[in-house]
């Protein structure tokens, strides 16, 4: 049986790159809001050095973190960041091995894709 906190923080008074971090160390599977990403993007400067601290937070735990924000009145979508070196695949079952979890947190569940974005070479 898995157990799930949701953790509520002031951006006025405490850091939400300190706080996600100390979240993610102690979670199996951890999943910030939209609202918590901008709170991010906003201290850290830009949405993609929250993408990157994201990232890299994933790389330090080993393991993928999520954003979920709502798509419409009652729904909602959950994109994952995993680790560089992971595929497309490890992640696909990575998150396939959450889905109670997920249907817990948000009701009905729905696997749109798993593409990852691929780095550009330069």
């Amino acid at each position: 049986m898995s157990r799930s906190l949701k953790v509520t923080i002031d951006p006025r008074s405490v850091s939400t790159a300190a706080s996600i971090r100390v979240a993610a160390a102690a979670a199996p599977l951890l999943i910030i809001t939209a609202r918590s990403f901008g709170d991010l993007a906003a201290e850290l400067g830009s949405p993609e050095a929250a993408a990157r601290h994201l990232r890299e937070l994933a790389e330090e735990i080993g393991h993928p973190i999520g954003v979920n924000g709502p798509t419409g009145a009652e729904t909602s979508s959950t994109m994952f960041i995993p680790p560089r070196t992971w595929s497309a695949e490890r992640l696909s079952g990575w998150v396939a091995g959450h889905h109670q979890e997920l249907e817990a947190a948000f009701g009905g569940v729905t696997r749109v894709g798993t593409d990852l974005p691929r780095r550009r070479r330069n």
